[in-house]
């Protein structure tokens, strides 16, 4: 034995455990076979080591080859890559793949992984299985209306891609009228314009490019109307002071100066760029507009968005906060005060809010239900001169009534109470210009807080449980 323990330890363990033994090989799984079309897209890719071409360039000529491709395979499980092409599968998960997209072509919608939706999409990005590109756009739609309710998350990157389509394949720019940048832009103009417009027109724009106060506030919404209002005013007292001030518009100063920018088409997706882009400049409106130079894209926008959002979403909150101040709310909130010549717009326009809420209550019609007995009865009084002048003037002079003592009623409607109680004519009513039913009314509507009833029927004729009493207040 040798005098260093290290050299000793390793000679008791080559000597006693170690033993050389031959490698088991594993058990393989035969492989299955793909079909032609599929061995033929599989030659097509990068050896591993030796990637001479990139993967989208290796995607693009697979889609090409398989455009067409169906197939009925039976696959289940669950498949995820990140920006994933046809070389990213194994021969199932292709297999499955194409199986998918058959029954998707011939109209069964059915929800799969996302590596297999996002597939789907960058094929239609480079217009594989379409004849055109206003198909390919067509069949982007149709992908989204389709099976967005089915996986949401698709639609994180979709929309911005359709609307990268649209400016790659240089198609109407009247496709992109109702994309979430022309509206956002569209509300820019409108605060730039919060002059002009109603309260209504403000605070939608407000709404599309800072909704997230407005969306939780109970208050906002169960007051919109003076909350618009306010919060209206006080933009376009904004508007004045930056245009007389700073001689920038309102929504340059909340979210910068239009300016250009570069921007990558199709980000996020693995995309070949088959048409080697050309110069060109694609615009929907004024604010909205791609241009490409030398192959390289450009963006006209406002660079500051997101300090422009929660500048109007405090601006949101201090409109919330004072005008519940003002209203007495039983829930106020707190919130940061703005600086002090927006806060004095703020107050002036809360001020004319009440203001125009005092005079308007005190504008307020108030009738009189004690003076309705005497217009239906002049009202009556008129219509009937007009229909029996001719009758009236040959009718003996009416006698006096008497004066009603210890009643609310008038003597006309105690004069024909009397005739009821004690058995006497009534046709004087008509006479003198009377409406019956209206006489009658006016006995049950004054007697009513007496006997809690009515007393008198339409035929006309006293209801028998209140002959006594009523006989005790009118005499005969």
């Amino acid at each position: 034995m040798s005098g260093d323990p290290r050299k000793n330890a390793a000679q008791w363990f080559y000597g006693k455990l170690f033993r050389e033994e031959p490698l088991r090989p594993r058990p393989q799984t035969p492989k299955e076979k793909l079909p032609p079309l599929l061995e033929a897209a599989r030659s097509l890719e990068n050896i591993p080591g030796n990637p001479w071409q990139s993967r989208e360039a290796v995607f693009l000529k697979q889609a090409k080859l398989l455009e067409n491709y169906e197939d009925e395979y039976a696959f289940s499980g669950t498949v995820v890559y990140y920006f994933p092409t046809y070389q990213s599968l194994s021969d199932r998960e292709l297999r499955g793949y194409f199986a998918w997209r058959t029954r998707l072509r011939r109209g069964k919608i059915e929800k799969t992984c996302r590596t297999f939706a996002y597939l789907y999409i960058y094929e239609l990005l480079h217009c594989v299985g379409v004849p055109t590109p206003e198909a390919g756009y067509e069949a982007l739609l149709a992908f989204r209306r389709d099976y967005a309710p089915l996986d949401e998350f698709v639609l994180t990157y979709l929309n911005k891609w359709m609307t990268d389509f649209v400016v790659y394949y240089d198609l109407p720019p009247a496709l992109l009228a109702d994309s979430p940048q022309v509206r956002w832009d569209e509300a820019i103009t409108r605060l730039e314009n919060a002059g002009s417009l109603s309260p209504e027109a403000v605070l939608e724009a407000v709404e599309a490019l800072a909704p997230g106060w407005m969306s939780r506030s109970r208050f906002c919404r169960d007051n919109r109307e003076d909350y618009g209002r306010v919060l209206a005013g006080l933009l376009q007292g904004m508007a004045r002071h930056y245009a007389g001030r700073t001689q920038k518009p309102l929504g340059e100063q909340l979210f910068g100066r239009l300016q250009w920018e570069p921007v990558r088409l199709f980000g996020s997706a693995v995309f070949a760029n088959p048409r080697k882009t050309r110069d060109l400049e694609c615009s929907v409106d004024e604010r909205f507009r791609y241009r490409c130079e030398n192959g390289l894209w450009s963006l006209l926008r406002h660079p500051r968005i997101e300090g422009g959002i929660r500048q109007l979403e405090r601006l949101e909150k201090s409109v919330d906060g004072c005008l519940r101040e003002a209203l007495g709310d039983k829930h106020p909130i707190k919130y940061d005060p703005l600086p002090k010549w927006q806060t004095k717009i703020l107050q002036e326009e809360i001020k004319k809010l009440l203001d125009e809420k005092e005079a308007a209550q005190k504008a307020k019609i108030t009738i009189d239900y004690s003076q309705l007995d005497r217009i239906r009865r002049e009202a009556a009084l008129t219509r009937d001169k007009l229909t029996v002048e001719e009758e009236l003037e040959e009718l003996p002079e009416a006698p006096e009534v008497p004066e009603t003592p210890d009643t609310p009623l008038s003597p006309p409607e105690y004069r024909l109470l009397q005739s009821l109680l004690y058995d006497r004519p009534t046709d004087w009513v008509r006479a003198e210009g009377y409406l019956l039913s209206v006489l009658v009314d006016g006995i049950n509507e004054k007697l009513y807080d007496t006997f809690c009833d009515t007393v008198v029927q339409d035929s006309p004729a006293v209801i028998e449980d209140y002959i006594d009493d009523l006989k005790e207040m009118v005499a005969p």
